[in-house]
């Protein structure tokens, strides 16, 4: 193998700490977070998601980087290496939710491509839902229907792909971490700004108000602590082998407990920094048509807060006022998509790469050709209820899946990572290492069994789909786990 990222390292901390960041920061820190605190209380929705972050964000991060730095293998590898050709399966798993989401976040990422265009050009209609749903989306009224293919989100998505391809080639210190640790401080830079100026607005500074005081009551409704956690493993990717994926690459000198510490801190000053800034907006809105706040948003939709919302809202700034603000807001979006999608094709190609002994210009490659084939299904008129059928599987269930078993295996089964200093202070087990083997499953479990007694209460077409992806990904991994091995046995054979 030639210039294969196993033989390559981050070139600092600092970088590897940027790059982490960039693979955690994306739409959910930007559109997503702010819904939900809007729709749980304000500073009510932000006390148990920084208790969250305490308690399952920062021992998880640190587990799966300890993988990745002790084991110095990819998910798939590391799962082989506990558990044999089973734990592979668990690991391939992975590894196509991963190729899935990724399928539509490449697309998500081309929409706030050609939005930063819209926007530069002033071609956002008055009009925004219509523009959005029926010229943009090509929107079908079902699932059923697959509609037209809508060509700027092809192309658009096309250059996300070509962009991603240019900077995954290179070697991790020269392509991920050189393009993140220019990229994540410019979003946390533009989003201060951004946070700034609409705050000086008239009734600007209204919305730390109602983004910072807490609706108490609010705490007492199951669903909040369901979207803390929700929102929680969505914007830091937990249990799909993406942390694994970078860690693999450290040298001895990384300390991993600290870095994913920061990592915690950087996601969440860009997820509350761009939440201040969506509040600000709101509350200027608030002001200049005198309407009480709670009514502006009637939706949590990410796609409609993002693309349909925020349009209409940058109107109200006035028309040079309103193009500025619209373009940092969606160049914002696009920075937050696509270090995502790096980290996303990181993780695959680099279980391709070493899975099946390839160099990793071709493993980068076939992932994103993969990627883009993918991609094409949520290019068409129906993409945004595919998204919405597939998303609680992909993104909710096998997530609880995926981080319950990196707990067993990884803390209880894998003697170099179970044993490791790092959970213990002195002789005791500490905080991190007390919440991951006891808090962390009992409250994975309990959200798990509730996700699927509310799947299996109705059947319908949704579900049909969720189940339907499980079952294909579930005999797909079985067959690459075995594809693999006859790769290396025959490659084995070949060298002897």
């Amino acid at each position: 193998m030639t210039e294969s990222t196993s033989n390559t390292t981050w070139k600092s901390q600092t970088g590897f700490i940027w790059s982490l960041i960039g693979s955690a920061v994306g739409f959910a820190n930007v559109l997503s977070f702010s819904a939900q605190v809007y729709k749980n209380g304000g500073g009510a929705f932000l006390i148990p998601y920084c208790l969250a972050l305490l308690m399952l964000g920062v021992p998880f991060l640190i587990l799966e980087g300890m993988i990745g730095y002790r084991l110095k293998l990819p998910i798939v590898s590391a799962y082989g290496k506990v558990c044999g050709q089973t734990g592979k399966i668990l690991g391939w798993l992975a590894v196509l939710a991963c190729l899935s989401i990724g399928g539509f976040y490449i697309v998500l990422t081309g929409y706030s491509v050609a939005y930063t265009y819209f926007s530069a050009m002033g071609t956002i209609p008055e009009d925004s839902k219509d523009f959005f749903l029926n010229t943009f989306l090509k929107t079908t009224p079902s699932l059923r229907e697959f509609g037209a293919i809508s060509w700027p989100i092809v192309f658009s998505t096309l250059a996300v792909i070509i962009a991603t391809w240019f900077v995954l080639a290179k070697n991790v210190k020269d392509g991920i971490e050189r393009v993140c640790s220019v990229f994540m401080p410019l979003l946390a830079i533009l989003m201060t700004v951004f946070a700034v100026s609409v705050s000086l607005l008239p009734g600007g500074m209204d919305g730390w108000a109602y983004y910072l005081k807490p609706d108490f009551s609010k705490l007492f409704d199951a669903n909040l602590w369901r979207d803390v956690f929700g929102q929680l493993f969505f914007s830091l990717s937990l249990g799909l082998g993406i942390i694994v994926g970078y860690s693999r690459h450290t040298g001895q000198t990384i300390n991993i407990a600290k870095a994913m510490k920061y990592v915690v801190i950087g996601d969440f000053a860009v997820s509350f920094i761009s939440g201040a800034a969506i509040f600000g907006c709101l509350a200027h809105i608030s002001h200049l048509q005198n309407v009480p706040f709670n009514e502006i948003l009637t939706t949590d939709s990410t796609f409609e807060i993002g693309f349909i919302v925020f349009p209409q809202i940058f109107k109200f700034f006035g028309p040079n006022l309103g193009q500025i603000i619209g373009v940092i807001f969606f160049f914002c979006l696009f920075i937050a998509g696509i270090t995502g999608v790096f980290s996303i094709v990181e993780s695959i190609a680099g279980n391709i790469e070493v899975e099946f002994q390839l160099v990793r210009k071709k493993a980068v490659a076939i992932t994103l050709l993969m990627m883009g084939a993918v991609a094409t299904f949520f290019c068409m008129g129906n993409a945004s209820h595919l998204i919405s059928a597939l998303v609680p599987m992909v993104m909710g269930t096998n997530m609880l899946i995926g981080g319950l078993a990196l707990i067993v295996i990884f803390q209880y089964l894998s003697s170099a990572i179970k044993e490791d200093r790092v959970w213990m202070k002195g002789t005791r087990i500490n905080f991190y290492g007390f919440c991951l083997k006891i808090v962390a499953p009992a409250l994975l479990t309990i959200i798990l069994f509730g996700n699927l007694v509310q799947e299996f209460q109705t059947f319908d077409l949704d579900r049909a789909v969720r189940f339907g992806w499980l079952a294909l990904a579930l005999i797909a991994s079985w067959g690459l786990s075995q594809l693999s091995k006859e790769t290396k046995l025959s490659l084995a054979t070949e060298q002897a």
